[in-house]
């Protein structure tokens, strides 16, 4: 079995609560390829959940993208000029096949065919999360092969490319299936049907793929290689009743040393059912509740501690008014674990409190798509 420390980076977290089970490198910003494809789908999937795109809309692909397409070395999926593609068939073509086309197409339809705003948008939801992310390209291509296709961007060096940490890319796919859980039902699949071609799925540890094993309950996720980034993996799998996320970079045998990872785990850790209780706060004077993101969670901790101490601390994290019904007040920490204690997982607002002069925007629908295109002016700035 490949050793699962010989890798550039890899990170290991809990889906619901992003408590961290492992990491090495973990922060490191590394050429992550593919996997950049998940932001991709995250933005596509926000766009047709707040009804800017649906699934059945027909996508245009332009000459350069179906030309991309035919390559032997960045295509996957033949697009033709004969046929129409749907938001559907490209995010199943970008999410299986890994299609380098099928993903900046989808990134177009997004923004209304302004790829450079699309890539902005990538970097602003990165900013927003506080993850460690730098985009180029919404494919995962570097601008080396971006460039032969009229894709590379105005004021990017010429061998520029994604650069992500493991954590940051672990936590790019949480939102993403938190987003869109239906999307291991297609991630799952080793090969597709679509307009009379086979996607094929590059992930070897999926049925009846080589390094499948039936004892690790893989439910997808995403696949990445370049020269430069090497090969890429971010999977999904279920022990205990959890959803884990768990991705490497830069390892010459990913597939082993994955499962050489989630073997390692099932060895010296595991988890405790914890209970919490609303907390009160007060901001202003005035008192807030937050309720748990979950009242009954699952901590884990390392084999050898003694689960009786483990302590879950919430801190308060909001300063202001208005605080808004779900927003975020407080972010947690699981303590005498073992691993390390900090965690994705917040105490959000039980219900709205105002200050007497605050005036409430609308949120809702259009509104969302709205607020990220105003919120992309000095990162797309940035970008170049």
């Amino acid at each position: 079995m490949s050793d699962y420390t010989k890798v550039k980076s890899a990170y290991v977290m809990d889906a619901k609560s992003g408590q961290t089970l492992y990491q090495n490198h973990a922060d490191r910003q590394l050429p992550i390829a593919s996997l950049s494809k998940m932001m991709t789908l995250y933005l596509t999937t926000q766009a047709i959940k707040h009804h800017q795109l649906h699934w059945n809309d027909k996508v245009p692909v332009d000459h350069q993208l179906v030309k991309m397409s035919k390559s032997y070395s960045l295509g996957s999926f033949k697009i033709k000029h004969s046929d129409q593609y749907t938001v559907k068939d490209l995010y199943q073509a970008a999410l299986i096949a890994s299609s380098n086309s099928a993903a900046i197409a989808l990134g177009k339809a997004v923004t209304g065919g302004d790829n450079a705003k699309f890539i902005a948008m990538m970097n602003h939801q990165a900013k927003v999360w506080g993850i460690d992310a730098h985009f180029v390209s919404s494919s995962g291509l570097d601008n080396t092969d971006l460039k032969s296709y009229g894709y590379r961007l105005d004021g990017t060096p010429a061998k520029a490319q994604n650069m992500v940490s493991a954590k940051a890319i672990s936590i790019v796919a949480q939102h993403l299936i938190k987003a869109f859980p239906q999307i291991t039902k297609w991630s799952t699949k080793p090969n597709a049907k679509l307009n009379g071609q086979t996607l094929v799925n590059a992930n070897s540890m999926l049925k009846p793929g080589f390094y499948y094993r039936a004892s690790n309950h893989l439910t997808g996720l995403k696949t990445g290689y370049t020269e430069t980034a090497g090969l890429c993996l971010t999977v999904t799998y279920w022990r205990h009743g959890r959803e884990l996320i768990a991705t490497i970079l830069g390892s010459k045998s990913t597939f082993s040393a994955m499962n050489g990872l989630i073997t390692h785990l099932d060895k010296t850790v595991k988890s405790k059912s914890m209970t919490e209780t609303p907390q009160k706060y007060r901001i202003h004077g005035h008192q807030v509740t937050a309720d748990p993101a979950e009242a009954h969670t699952q901590v884990w901790y390392r084999i050898g501690q003694d689960p009786k101490k483990i302590k879950i601390t919430n801190r308060l994290t909001a300063t202001e008014l208005p605080v808004k019904k779900g927003q975020q007040l407080t972010t947690t920490t699981f303590n005498n674990t073992g691993l390390p204690t900090a965690t994705t997982q917040t105490g959000t607002a039980a219900k709205t409190v105002r200050k007497p002069v605050a005036k409430q925007g609308n949120t809702s629908g259009t509104n969302w798509f709205s607020r990220l295109f105003a919120g992309i002016g000095k990162t797309f700035s940035q970008v170049f």
